[in-house]
């Protein structure tokens, strides 16, 4: 698993590589927690994520909680089919927005 954190002009934008699960949701909070503390829009590329598990859908879900408390706005893009699957049976969709696009770097 890899997490990369871009700082572009109008936006933090997290990429995360291979599993989002137990074993890497620490890094994967950390990151998160850090970029919001920007002020800029976040941006979590899922587009390379191969699986996710509940505590990867956990720390999502809490980096969209400190949004609605008043951190940086929280978006998800292209996530891979697998976690699509997951995001939209649990009904993180309807909780997460989706960006169609990044903001430019």
């Amino acid at each position: 698993m890899q997490v990369t954190l871009d700082e572009r002009p109008e936006a933090m934008v997290v990429f995360v590589t291979g599993s989002l699960d137990a074993s890497t949701l620490t890094e994967v909070s950390a990151v998160l927690t850090e970029a919001q503390r920007e002020g800029r829009p976040l941006f979590v590329d899922l587009s390379a994520v191969t699986f996710i598990d509940s505590r990867g859908l956990g720390a999502l879900l809490a980096a969209n909680e400190r949004a609605r408390e008043g951190a940086a706005a929280l978006r998800i893009h292209a996530p891979s089919d697998s976690v699509r699957r997951l995001l939209t049976i649990s009904g993180v969709t309807a909780v997460i927005i989706e960006a169609d696009e990044l903001p430019a770097a």
